[in-house]
Parts: structure tokens; sequence; C-alpha cells
């Protein structure tokens, strides 16, 4: 199947936030918690957005510490494709996907492409997240969400956990994954966006 059949423009990725957003009421939540689901979270579906480079109209700087302490932010990253994760160790579908996660981002490493993956951690301690990035390999630094402001920075667009967001070279939306990603998935998504890039 081709993937760019499956892009949609910046209106469809404003609705499916908004729609997400609405899944956050109470009702919902309680519903999800008799399910056993862990602290009434918003699972996404798994959805997949893309956007040609023509349609890319939301620009983000992400910035803030990682949770060994240090400053971090896109900027330094300007020319690269990144890619944010939002994730918690509290969250199923989190666990499941930090392997697929992790090979990708050290497949591209190795294959010195330029790309570079930052997850923002929400409703962990940094003791907890820290552990979780350990026992799982995980490569990658991520952000500390600060109370939320870190997570605000995404501007509504990751409601649902987890949530994986690409951004161009210029900082922009490029395509998201609403719920859990799997390793061909990502990568797909990657490689288009690197192939959307202008020549250096």
């Amino acid at each position: 199947m081709n993937r760019r059949a499956h892009r949609l423009p910046l209106t469809v990725l404003a609705a499916a936030a908004l729609t997400l957003t609405a899944c956050s009421d109470d009702n919902t939540i309680n519903a999800q918690m008799r399910q056993g689901d862990e602290l009434g979270y918003v699972a996404g579906d798994g959805a997949v957005e893309q956007l040609v480079p023509e349609q890319r109209e939301t620009t983000i700087l992400l910035e803030g510490t990682t949770l060994e302490d240090e400053p971090w932010t896109s900027a330094d990253h300007a020319g690269e494709v990144l890619v944010v994760n939002v994730w918690g160790s509290w969250c199923g579908p989190c666990i499941a996907e930090a392997p697929d996660l992790e090979a990708v981002a050290s497949e591209l490493v190795e294959a010195g492409e330029p790309v570079q993956f930052i997850g923002v951690n929400v409703r962990d301690s940094v003791p907890s997240a820290l552990a979780f990035q350990e026992a799982k390999g995980v490569s990658y630094p991520s952000l500390v969400d600060d109370g939320g402001r870190t997570l605000a920075q995404l501007q509504g667009l990751a409601v649902a956990r987890p949530t994986t967001m690409l951004l161009d070279g210029q900082g922009r939306l490029a395509a998201r994954v609403n719920g859990q990603v799997d390793a061909a998935t990502l990568r797909g998504l990657i490689d288009d966006v690197l192939e959307s890039e202008p020549a250096a």
C-alpha cells in the first residue's frame, strides 16, 4: 500500500486533536478505568496521519530538561528529522512499543541518518522514568514534562498515550501516530519524511 495515499491535510489533524481531547471527559476515563486501564489515560487508536511538505503548517519548538537534568532544545537539531515520543512507564502501549522505538533509533544512528529521537515523559517521577529507560535499554533522551509545560509545546497534538510525532528539518509537523507504533510503520514514516527533505 502506498503510504503517501494516507497523508491528510492539517485540518484533519486539528479535527483529530479535538476528537481526542473530547475523549478525555469523565465518562470515557471512568469507562477506561472499569476496563482496567491504568490511571484513566486516553489510549490512542493507532491512527497514522501524514502531511506532504506543502501541507505542513504547524511548527513546533520543543525545549526542556532531560531526565538526566540536562538542557535540551529542538533548535539544536535544525535540519534533522525529529521523532518525538510522548510516553509514561505506567502506560501499557508505551511499554509495548519501547523496543520498536529503540530498534529504529539504533538503526538510524548506525546508518548515519539525520534523525534524532526525543521522548517526553509524563506523569512519572524522574527515578521511575530513568528506571524504565534502563530496563528497556532506551538510548535516546527524554524530557521531563515539568508540570505540563513541556507537553504544552506540542500544541494539543499529543493527547493520547503514547503519541509519536515526526517533525521535519524545519520543525514542522510531518506525521503523527495516535497510539502504539511498530517498527515497520515508524521506519516507513521516517523514510517518507527524509525523502521529502530538500537536498543538502
